[in-house]
């Protein structure tokens, strides 16, 4: 079975290389040698197929990415008790990110090795050897797309070393860009799109996969080099706040003009390739029975009840189905959505049964949801006043409201959403809106083509900056705990800005600084590499 072939790969590769040489020492396999493991088309997609199992694993999903990046934003919140370091600007006390710094670094050495041997391999069919290697070039690109844009400037690795000094000095991030781009542009012309006989099985990527990826690429250098002004709603009353943009560090001398116009195109080549489309309605996106829909350009996959399940459900959820509370919604990001909006009207957790009594959210919508199964009245309680996602719950629709659901959260087949269509469509509207001098018929279509599918109300005569706003907050109420909020704001340069309107939000710290634009290089990075020239700003 794949899944046995992906449990023992992923145990051998997980320890070939890494991002300094003192991994490299320490390693427990290192009596597999690239040189025996790489001999058959088998090998070779075993190894491929390996690499994405640490994307689900304890350097990424399973927790380092939600409890640091995704939980450092405007939109999130939760108890004191797990907001209290990492959740509160404090990155150097969480572990997981100097597990995400080695993981990343993990999947880049693999993929040189992939590229090293795999072209000296026979395989059935030029065309597998092709997505085998497509797909190589795509998940490196993918790493130091994510180590640029969370550390800055990186030591870019493209090739292993195995004797002398593993020392590298950091490149520009301009120069880690080029290497992103370049990687993901040989991808984009190995790799098979969606529907070809050739594609690797679900979660695999694909030529869509890598144009959707390029697309953010040139968004987030694009925007991180624009000028302007960003209108944003939050704070502590969910006002409308106006701020005018700082540019990124290392993103002086981009062109952001050209930039967005690349961005714009590269996410037409997806919409115009009809390989993607929305889900009806977005509740149709989750759950276990939409798995890999229509929607998903790359998701990766997960096992129920099994090292390969993931605790999404675990954090996210309501602690009546599944959840433990460790983090929920921030109310200014509920009280922005309309009233009919499907995304908050069925996609937060409204009703549920705990301790022997009904309770029910929000207070502002007794009239809706007081109403209890079974003739049974549902109060509202304040110690329990808050907006839990249905995203990553593994039940059903038809379970809601029964007092007899109550779901392990732990280590369920919940996959996450890395890219979907959604994100492209508003790529392209934000591309688009600041290619030209403000939004055009096609700018409005692809985000009202959103906006409609969750019952939102068409827009349109925004001027340009106006337009730029409504397309943030779109992709703010559209990807809740999808990995892009804080990414989001910090291209834009309003990262500081807006958190510090929140300031603190139910007792948790939102304050930040210069020093929180960047993550800190572990420590143990710094012994090991000479040549890394100190730490981020600040830190």
């Amino acid at each position: 079975m794949k899944i046995l072939k992906y449990l023992l790969v992923f145990a051998v590769l997980a320890t070939i290389g890494s991002g300094c040489k003192k991994t490299l020492e320490e390693s427990p396999y290192s009596f597999y040698s690239p040189n025996n493991l790489y001999k058959t088309q088998a090998d070779a997609e075993a190894a491929i197929t390996g690499l994405y199992g640490i994307l689900e694993g304890w350097s990424f999903f399973k927790a380092p990415i939600l409890f640091s990046e995704d939980a450092d934003h405007d939109h999130i919140v939760g108890p004191v008790w797990n907001f209290s370091s990492q959740g509160a600007g404090a990155y150097d006390q969480y572990w997981g990110v100097a597990s995400m710094w080695q993981g990343l670094y993990n999947i880049s050495a693999q993929v040189n090795t992939i590229l090293e041997k795999v072209p000296g391999i026979t395989f059935a069919a030029d065309s597998i050897k092709n997505r085998v290697m497509g797909e190589a070039y795509f998940l490196r690109g993918w790493s130091y797309f994510n180590l640029v844009r969370l550390w800055g400037p990186v030591p870019v690795r493209l090739v292993n070393v195995t004797t002398g000094s593993a020392d590298k000095a950091r490149s520009s991030v301009a120069d880690v860009y080029s290497q992103v781009i370049a990687d993901l542009t040989q991808a984009e012309k190995l790799l098979p799109r969606k529907k070809s006989p050739f594609a690797g099985a679900p979660g695999s990527a694909t030529q869509g996969a890598a144009k959707a990826l390029l697309a953010k690429v040139y968004l987030t250098m694009a925007s991180g080099a624009a000028s302007g002004s960003v209108k944003v709603r939050g704070g502590t009353d969910n006002a409308y706040y106006t701020f005018s943009k700082d540019l990124v560090a290392g993103y002086e001398g981009m062109d952001s003009k050209s930039l967005f116009a690349k961005a714009r195109d590269k996410a037409q080549e997806v919409i115009s390739s009809g390989d993607y489309s929305l889900q009806q309605t977005y509740m149709g996106i989750w759950g276990r029975a939409n798995k890999n829909n229509a929607e998903m350009i790359w998701e990766f996959q997960t096992q129920d009840n099994s090292s390969y399940g993931t605790y999404l459900q675990y954090w996210y959820s309501s602690p009546y189905y599944g959840g433990t509370s460790y983090m929920w919604m921030a109310q200014n990001l509920y009280d922005s959505y309309q009233q009919q909006d499907d995304r908050a009207l069925n996609g937060v957790f409204h009703q549920y049964f705990m301790y022997g009594a009904w309770m029910f959210y929000p207070l502002r919508d007794s009239s809706l949801y007081s109403a209890a199964p079974g003739g049974n009245t549902a109060k509202f309680y304040t110690s329990y006043s808050h907006p839990f996602t249905k995203k990553y719950w593994i039940g059903t629709s038809s379970e809601i409201g029964s007092a007899a659901t109550s779901t392990n959260g732990g280590l369920r087949d919940v996959n996450f959403p890395l890219l979907r269509y959604a994100d492209v469509l508003l790529m392209y509207a934000e591309a688009a809106n600041e290619a030209g001098s403000g939004p055009g018929a096609d700018a409005y279509s692809a985000l009202n083509q959103v906006r409609e599918r969750s019952l939102e109300q068409d827009t349109s005569g925004l001027n340009q900056q106006d337009f730029r706003s409504l397309v943030l907050e779109e992709r703010g109420k559209e990807f809740y705990q999808e990995n892009n909020r804080r990414f989001d704001l910090i291209r834009w340069g309003i990262f500081t800005q807006v958190m510090n309107q929140v300031g603190t939000m139910e007792n948790v710290i939102k304050t930040r600084s210069k020093k929180n634009l960047l993550f800190p290089i572990p420590q143990s990075e710094i012994n090991a590499n000479k040549l890394i020239g100190g730490n981020n700003f600040g830190w």
